[in-house]
């Protein structure tokens, strides 16, 4: 049985998640730095990703509406939440059932996965970045890295890929009824192994759920490679900034 659909998809997850939160943590001290006030740091940081933040809040709405579960509030305003972490935006919904409730935190994701895949492929020709990734082929991975600027609007396409990439994963408050759907699959797999029909969904359930996992993989490399192209020059400045400044970024521990 190949599990490279299922190993593909939970490192690029992972490694996109890494990212964007490195990517964004690096774009908000710049802006600190340069603005020397929070709340202008945090509202041009908002408006940076103000096209992702758009998509993933109607994501949720969209979702709330087809689900029949009432909105009752929805905003595109960043404020720091009570911990301390920044929000660009929510939606208020009322509560439903745990599938409603997860299908509704989910949207964003399945939403930014169908966008960032049409512009990886239709409009930044990213196909054979991923497809060189995969095969560790370095320069027919650097050949189309240099041919990316030659397609048309690239610039405006690419920030749109960053935006809608960086925003599309599910918040904390998002996740919060995935615990109680993981494990009622957990149990209904045990269920399964233990009936006997563990080898029937080998062999003709888990096939296509490979496969799709490898689908997604695909848009998630895409989405890494969006950040990993911001990220160095990102960083770059950030260090040639600091020097300038004889600033440093301190963390702060609660």
């Amino acid at each position: 049985m190949k599990f490279d659909g299922f190993i593909f998809f939970t490192v690029s997850l992972l490694v996109l998640i890494f990212a964007q939160r490195q990517l964004q943590r690096e774009i908000q001290i710049i802006l600190l730095i340069l603005t020397r006030k929070p709340n202008l740091a945090i509202g041009i940081f908002s408006i940076i990703l103000l096209p992702g933040v758009f998509i993933h809040e109607i994501s949720h709405l969209l979702m709330a509406i087809i689900l029949g579960v009432p909105v009752s509030k929805i905003s595109l305003l960043p404020e720091i939440t009570k911990q301390g972490k920044i929000r660009l935006g929510f939606v208020q919904t009322a509560k439903s059932d745990v599938v409603r409730d997860s299908l509704i935190g989910l949207a964003p994701f399945i939403i930014g996965l169908f966008i960032v895949a049409y512009i990886g492929t239709q409009k930044l020709g990213f196909s054979a970045l991923v497809d060189a990734s995969y095969k560790a082929n370095i320069s027919a991975f650097l050949n189309s890295l240099k041919n990316l600027p030659e397609m048309t609007d690239f610039g405006l396409w690419f920030y749109f890929a960053f935006a809608i990439s960086t925003t599309m994963i599910p918040s904390e408050v998002d996740r919060q009824s995935w615990k109680i759907i993981f494990l009622v699959i957990s149990i209904i797999l045990v269920i399964v192994i233990i009936s006997g029909l563990g080898g029937w969904m080998v062999d003709h359930i888990y096939p296509a759920i490979n496969k799709w996992l490898l689908s997604i993989s695909f848009v998630l490399m895409v989405s890494v490679l969006v950040h990993l192209l911001i990220f160095l020059p990102t960083w770059i400045l950030r260090v040639v900034i600091f020097r300038l400044t004889g600033l440093q970024f301190v963390k702060q521990e609660n």
